[in-house]
């Protein structure tokens, strides 16, 4: 190696560093300036209230002859917010808000028959009623349809979740029932996320 290119490369070491701490610089600059004007917020907990830290979920009510639909369904949410959102799951003495979920339905129907009658596609639906408190005593920011209906607040958003059972893949009625509650367990937390 020649001394003209051991001096060239010497030269592009501190250049190099210097572009490098421009371009962070120039980041942590516009990154800061995206947070902080207009509201917005990165990453995806910036979907969420900031101002409610904890959540409580009371056991589901359930209207159907199911006996474990409530727990499962209950059990479903909470692990749905705990995996989805920056909220912690409260007690109901220490939480800033409550979420409220009502099953209402739950039904079974035929969807296809075989040429000896037997089930050949059966679809499980549920619906449910969901209504999000902010127990604080102060408005929430959350606009969502969670937030109750404007006419009466204790009527909640209705929802309706479905899956389909076919028996000849090895699926079982349990498995359906379990899809759904998932589904369901989904679309409520999923509206618990701040409006655009």
């Amino acid at each position: 190696m020649t001394t003209r290119n051991f001096i060239r490369r010497r030269n592009l070491r501190p250049r190099a560093l210097l572009c490098a701490a421009a371009l962070a610089l120039l980041s942590a600059v516009f990154c800061a300036g995206c947070a902080c004007t207009g509201g917005y917020q990165i990453g995806p907990y910036g979907l969420y209230d900031t101002g409610i830290k904890t959540v409580y979920v009371p056991m589901v009510e359930a209207n159907t002859y199911r006996y474990d639909f409530s727990e499962r369904l209950t059990e479903a949410i909470i692990k749905k917010i705990c995996e989805q959102t920056p909220y912690r799951i409260g007690t109901y003495k220490k939480t800033d808000s409550i979420l409220t979920v009502r099953l209402t339905g739950e039904a079974q129907q035929v969807a296809a028959l075989n040429r000896y009658d037997d089930t050949r596609e059966k679809r499980v639906c549920l619906t449910a009623e969901a209504v999000w408190t902010d127990v604080r005593g102060v408005q929430s920011t959350n606009t969502s349809i969670l937030a109750g209906n404007a006419r009466n607040p204790n009527d909640g958003v209705k929802l309706i979740s479905q899956s389909f059972l076919v028996p000849e893949m090895g699926q079982s009625t349990e498995t359906a029932q379990q899809e759904a509650i998932d589904t369901l367990a989904e679309q409520i937390v999923g509206l618990m996320e701040s409006t655009w």
